[in-house]
């Protein structure tokens, strides 16, 4: 077992997470970002339709035909 600083469990990845859940039968596609403390401000010029719906927790069935939901997560990239 490795030997680990003491800092090493107060670290911990808090950013923000996002996640594009789809169905297979129904063709539901749809981004999702899971709510924190904070969330991500977007763009006010760009299109609202764009940005992901802000979450307590992930769906697990298609809101659609109920079938189980596929999940993967977005990786976030951070533009200055």
């Amino acid at each position: 077992m490795p030997i680990h600083s003491p800092w090493f469990f107060l670290k911990r990845n808090s950013g923000p997470e996002f996640y594009r859940m789809t169905c297979k039968k129904c063709d539901f596609d749809k981004q999702y970002e899971l709510a924190r403390n904070y969330t991500i401000i977007h763009d006010p010029d760009s299109d609202e339709a764009d940005s992901p719906e802000v979450v307590d927790a992930l769906p697990k069935a298609c809101p659609k035909c109920g079938a189980k939901l596929k999940k993967e997560k977005l990786p976030l990239k951070i533009v200055y």
